[in-house]
């Protein structure tokens, strides 16, 4: 996310279902260490769900690194103890890109809490400014609280596909869905 569009989509805070607090914002090139830990907190079996890929620290700096790229748009919610609770994304590869993929994982502690919810809704409302107009996904069929959520936003199913084994070290081949969801025409 260029810095100005930084300026112009800042934080804002939410109350999450359990009456916490958190800001949603956008990533900073400075949230490397903070994006680690937030990596470091995903327990194994939920990494299938979440695959990009490894929850490592190298991934983490460098993904903070890109906080200014203008193909990207990056939210973290941001707990009162300043520990990042959930990371929400979409990328696309150029300009003229007629849609981006989009990615969400919540820290254990705040599952349920709403925090997936609020991170999209600021995601989307971003990117019908700055993203292309299609947000496309990929999600296991066997991660339900997924499906459920993304078909409350508002995503389709386009098709049913079978992820590969090996897609990243130590995941086997699954069933996930192929979702869309229009933004704008």
């Amino acid at each position: 996310m260029k810095p100005a569009d930084r300026k112009t989509f800042g934080p804002v805070v939410v109350t999450l279902k359990d009456g916490r607090k958190a800001t949603v914002r956008p990533l900073l090139g400075t949230d490397g260490d903070a994006l680690a830990a937030f990596y470091a907190s995903v327990p194994p079996g939920d990494y299938r769900f979440y695959c990009p890929h490894p929850l490592d620290r190298e991934h983490a700096l460098a993904n903070a690194a890109k906080a200014d790229s203008p193909f990207e748009i990056v939210l973290v919610a941001e707990g009162t103890k300043k520990e990042i609770g959930g990371y929400a994304w979409l990328r696309w590869d150029n300009e003229k890109a007629d849609r981006s993929t989009f990615g969400i994982c919540v820290r254990q502690a705040y599952q349920g809490s709403g925090v997936g919810r609020a991170l999209a809704t600021r995601l989307f409302a971003v990117s019908r400014k700055l993203a292309p107009p299609v947000i496309q996904l990929t999600v296991q069929k066997a991660n339900q609280r997924g499906v459920s959520l993304y078909t409350s936003l508002g995503f389709k199913v386009v098709r049913e596909q079978i992820r590969p084994a090996g897609f990243q070290p130590g995941l086997a081949a699954e069933l996930e869905y192929a979702m869309e969801r229009q933004e704008r025409s």
